[in-house]
């Protein structure tokens, strides 16, 4: 029952995006932007709060209980995939479900001799400075294992298809036939009650999908990315190309 769903979601191309001018901070902002609106105007109570961890260009999203119904879950990926839009880059995401814990106290006597003179998460090294991750788990772990075994490119939405029975009729998916373990959800078009109730959050700042998927062929006409990637992404999120 320690099982919480979690949701790995970082920035496409991200390296490349951080060599050309300000796109790839203006990507992780407006993916920490939504987190933060989401977190703090949509599910600041204890029942339904969120916890969000940085790893350099992505975030692991968890929950603070186990949930049966992955709509929440869904709903809160797709609304952040769509809202990285706004900054003219893309996001990736899987969906999984693990245990997650803070491991502050797990670590060696030394570093936890000068917790509090910094913060937990700093560590002097002399002059210099040692920072550090409070949690871990395999909520972080499965997602970003996830993520990494679907070997379709793009700008896609994974989760394992044994799950999507945990979903609404809104969601449309599609398997990887290479790895039918795995489905892909399409973030441009799917739809769900608790996506439209997260939504109030945004109110006009949200794009919609015409929006998106325009600001989608501009990435593509843009930045050039591969054809498996172009190709990907049109196929599971249900884009003519």
């Amino acid at each position: 029952m320690n099982q919480r769903w979690s949701i790995w979601i970082d920035i496409e191309g991200f390296g490349r995006l951080w060599t050309d001018g300000d796109l790839g901070l203006n990507a992780i902002n407006a993916l920490m932007e939504g987190i933060w609106k989401i977190g703090s105007r949509h599910f600041p109570d204890p029942e339904n709060r969120l916890f969000a961890h940085q790893f350099g260009d992505g975030f692991v999203i968890v929950s603070c209980f186990m949930e049966h119904n992955l709509d929440r879950c869904a709903a809160l990926a797709v609304a952040l995939l769509r809202y990285v839009t706004r900054s003219g880059c893309m996001a990736r995401a899987a969906i999984a479900e693990g245990d997650f814990a803070d491991i502050q106290g797990l670590r060696p006597k030394p570093i936890r001799d000068q917790f509090g003179e910094d913060g937990h998460d700093v560590v002097r090294l002399g002059h210099g400075l040692m920072t550090l991750l409070p949690v871990m788990g395999t909520a972080l772990i499965n997602a970003n294992k996830l993520d990494s075994r679907n070997r379709a490119k793009g700008s896609i939405l994974s989760i394992e298809t044994c799950n999507l029975d945990r979903l609404s009729g809104g969601h449309i998916s599609k398997p990887n036939p290479d790895r039918p373990e795995i489905s892909v959800i399409d973030w441009l078009h799917s739809d769900s009650e608790a996506l439209a109730a997260l939504l109030n959050v945004f109110g006009d700042e949200f794009p919609d999908s015409v929006t998106v998927e325009a600001t989608i062929r501009q990435y593509i006409a843009a930045k050039t990315p591969p054809k498996c990637w172009v190709d990907d992404t049109f196929k599971y999120n249900n884009i003519a190309p």
